[in-house]
């Protein structure tokens, strides 16, 4: 694919095809546990600017970002049971954008005033919303993290570059013996540093198949990208929590990546790691130590940025980070150390079958955006872990990359 001659996937406000087109989808805004009933905060998503509030009954709102009044963020208000009250002269909206209250006006005069609101829905550990056109489609559900184990909402990471930066390396399995190897040796898994064989990828319902073979078998190291910017891989070493943890457990992680703005990139990651009773509870517990000290300590892109000014290498990283926020590092490290690429200059191999699969389903239904015609409808797939923890053999005709 020549990228010289693609749309824009960069840009993504209002009115570019980009925007048109993820404002298709349901996303995610906020992590669950970071709102209090009362609450009220500011998102930017997409160069756009929303108020995210939780009710006292709990339920989540997005809603404008300014008052219909005279356009004050709504966000500085007051969150009285379901509604938001205006900070400058206390007009209040409910759930559904009526405006409810207008203090000192006339009490037919409310009744003529409606913010936008837009469709939630809470899953897996996060504020999911709908911020396109229209009536919302069908909600999304990804039922290989509703199953018993730990589930865990990760901390939100919020990186200066273009989020495609984020997508394209989700697709990408041959970076991971190079960018992660340091994080790969304090493991202890000396074995993943190897290249595979081959590196297969195929469109499916959901978007791209991507497993690595070696010895003619397939990888449990696998990775599945939901259209249009969700990842989906096994957590091995990235299993946060004791150096022993990602030694030993296994676990699965699905993450968004989503704009801020061009310029910025805000992931949300959910973990499932498969362990019940006091091991779930142990582990819960050794999980919080280890994030609370990495933020408070070694906040992955404060080490990024010192790591791209030269001013630290990563092996004289303290021992303490977890391998998981290492991983963290690392990723941070390669992406936003890309900085804003011209990808029209990019030299793609053969170990890049998968980015390049993606950067041309991409421009596919941007054009099919662009020239009114249908979009391709995604499903996310069910018992895509069991599948690969049965570490089936069988490869699709046509899913070898060239």
């Amino acid at each position: 694919m020549n990228d010289s001659a693609s749309h824009d996937r960069e840009h993504t406000g209002p009115g570019t095809v980009a925007g048109r087109y993820l404002r298709t989808f349901w996303h995610p805004v906020y992590r669950a546990q970071d709102l209090a009933p009362g609450e009220a905060q500011q998102v930017t998503i997409m160069n756009e600017r929303f108020t995210l509030y939780r009710g006292e009954s709990g339920i989540a709102h997005v809603v404008a970002p300014v008052c219909a009044h005279r356009q004050t963020q709504l966000s500085i208000g007051w969150v009285e049971d379901d509604c938001i009250r205006c900070f400058y002269h206390g007009w209040k909206y409910d759930g559904s954008g009526q405006c409810v209250e207008q203090p000192g006006e006339d009490a037919s005069f409310k009744d003529r005033v409606r913010i936008r609101t837009y469709p939630t829905r809470e899953y897996l550990g996060l504020v999911f919303a709908y911020l396109g056109e229209g009536e919302a489609p069908e909600f999304p559900r990804y039922t290989d993290f509703e199953v018993e184990g730990v589930l865990e909402a990760c901390i939100p990471e919020y990186w200066p570059c273009n989020y495609f930066n984020r997508i394209d390396n989700g697709c990408d399995g041959a970076h991971v013996r190079w960018t992660h190897r340091e994080a790969i040796m304090r493991a202890g898994s000396g074995f993943r540093l190897s290249m595979p064989d081959e590196v297969v990828s195929e469109e499916t319902e959901c978007g791209i198949r991507h497993l690595s073979m070696n010895g003619g078998k397939l990888s449990d190291e696998y990775h599945y990208f939901h259209m249009p910017n969700v990842s989906q891989a096994a957590a091995y070493t990235r299993v946060e929590g004791s150096l022993e943890d990602a030694k030993t457990l296994r676990g699965d992680r699905i993450s968004w990546r989503l704009p801020v703005d061009d310029e910025n990139t805000v992931s949300f990651s959910v973990d499932l790691i498969y362990l019940t009773g006091e091991a779930a509870d142990a582990y819960r517990e050794r999980r919080r130590g280890t994030e609370e000290l990495a933020m408070k300590e070694f906040p992955p892109p404060e080490l990024g940025n010192q790591i791209l000014a030269g001013r630290l290498r990563e092996k004289d990283i303290d021992r303490r980070l977890s391998t998981a926020t290492l991983f963290s590092v690392e990723d941070y490290v390669a992406q936003v150390g890309q900085r804003h690429p011209d990808r029209s200059r990019d030299r793609l191999g053969r170990m890049d079958g998968a980015v390049a699969m993606l950067r041309g389903i991409w421009e596919r239904e941007l054009r099919a955006l662009d020239d009114g015609r249908p979009l391709k409808r995604w499903t996310p797939p069910s018992g895509t872990t069991k599948t690969v923890q049965a570490k089936s053999s069988v490869i699709p005709s046509g899913a070898r990359n060239p």
